[in-house]
């Protein structure tokens, strides 16, 4: 079995932010998808955007994040772009600036080309054979049309979607597993199976964990409301387990 995951790295941060699992995203993507797939030869692909301000934490926080993810996750990075837009009335366009008094801002950063980036990987690695399931992280409905690319143009591959915990799911992913039985399917990441990398992993390069991300830190900003646990199929008994959950029996290739 071979398996690779697509990550929308800005999706799942942005949906993780002001939730109790945001630590979660000190993430090795990799162990990840494998708690998924046991037994499977994993890939990841990573798609993010480089932050382009001036807040030097940030940039050392991010740089961090990227370097475990290559070294100790062995994922592909794989960049888009990020562009500057004023920020404008959607009513009569009139310029805008942020209400805050410390900041002032009249622009804004907008992502660009992260879900066709993935939408492409996804496509192309399947037109080339390079998988037998693909575990898509992301909650971005924009990538629908690549799903069913998939689906018509290789009837042999599996694609699961697995969106950040505690998001509001689509119409649309919800149909996969009846428009495709057995061979696609979308549900919430269980953070049951969520692998972080350890915490103590910057040492080895003279670094320090930012405390947010440690284990157990909680939500950001600290004092969130509380949210409700989240229930997956594998944490229902009796019910074997799903397929798309493990790797026996379909499209083992060694």
């Amino acid at each position: 079995m071979r398996a690779v995951g697509y990550i929308d790295g800005m999706n799942f941060y942005e949906s993780s932010k002001s939730k109790r699992w945001y630590p979660a995203g000190w993430c090795n993507w990799s162990e990840t998808i494998a708690a998924y797939c046991p037994g499977a030869q994993v890939s990841i692909r990573y798609f993010t955007t480089l932050y382009t301000g001036k807040d030097q934490k940030r940039i050392a926080r991010q740089k961090l994040h990227l370097r475990a993810m290559e070294e100790v996750a062995r994922a592909q990075i794989i960049y888009g772009s990020c562009r500057e837009r004023p920020l404008t009335c959607p009513g009569c366009g009139s310029r805008l600036k942020c209400h805050r008094e410390d900041c002032g801002c009249t622009r804004r950063l907008a992502e660009k080309m992260t879900d066709v980036n993935i939408a492409l990987r996804l496509f192309e690695d399947a037109i080339d054979g390079l998988f037998d399931r693909a575990y898509l992280v992301s909650a971005d409905v924009d990538l629908m049309p690549a799903i069913h690319s998939v689906m018509r143009r290789v009837p042999e591959v599996q694609v699961v979607v697995l969106l950040p915990p505690e998001t509001e799911m689509a119409a649309d992913f919800a149909n996969l597993e009846q428009a495709y039985p057995t061979r696609s399917i979308a549900g919430h990441l269980d953070l049951r199976k969520m692998r972080r990398f350890p915490d103590d992993l910057p040492r080895k390069w003279n670094l320090t964990l930012p405390s947010h991300w440690r284990e157990n830190a909680g939500a950001r900003p600290p004092r969130p409301a509380e949210e409700k646990p989240v229930l997956t199929k594998q944490g229902q008994t009796g019910r074997p387990t799903p397929w798309w959950q493990e790797s026996q029996g379909y499209g083992s290739k060694t």
